[in-house]
């Protein structure tokens, strides 16, 4: 399957709901990023979802990916703090993988998913 260019991702929707919150994308600073020493950040709290705007699209992606993870884990209710980033490290990548990876399977989610029945 050939894929063709990403579009600009500032062209992305500026927000992404998660359960019944939504937050707002921004396209986050590197030097306020360097300031925190952190590639994203989901603020929880403000509803904001941080990423490090001078990332290759691919890690810009997984980062998304990530913190868009800490959201779900908030909007679940989901208690362990010390787990969270354990949990949300290793099933990022993987989630990341299996999307690339079945990229039929995935349209086809997403398509069936956006059904309005």
């Amino acid at each position: 399957m050939t894929r063709g260019a990403l579009p600009n991702r500032r062209q992305l929707p500026s927000t992404i709901k998660i359960g019944i919150f939504v937050y707002q994308l921004e396209h986050w600073d590197p030097a306020v990023a360097d300031e925190q020493d952190l590639m994203g950040l989901c603020d929880r709290f403000n509803f904001i979802i941080h990423v490090r705007d001078d990332l290759p699209d691919s890690s810009f992606a997984e980062v998304l990916e990530h913190e868009i993870n800490h959201a779900c884990w908030h909007a679940a209710s989901l208690k362990s703090r010390a787990q969270e980033e354990t949990v949300v490290n290793r099933l990022t990548p993987v989630m990341i993988m299996a999307r690339r990876d079945n990229p039929a399977i995935y349209a086809w989610i997403d398509r069936a998913i956006a059904q309005k029945d």
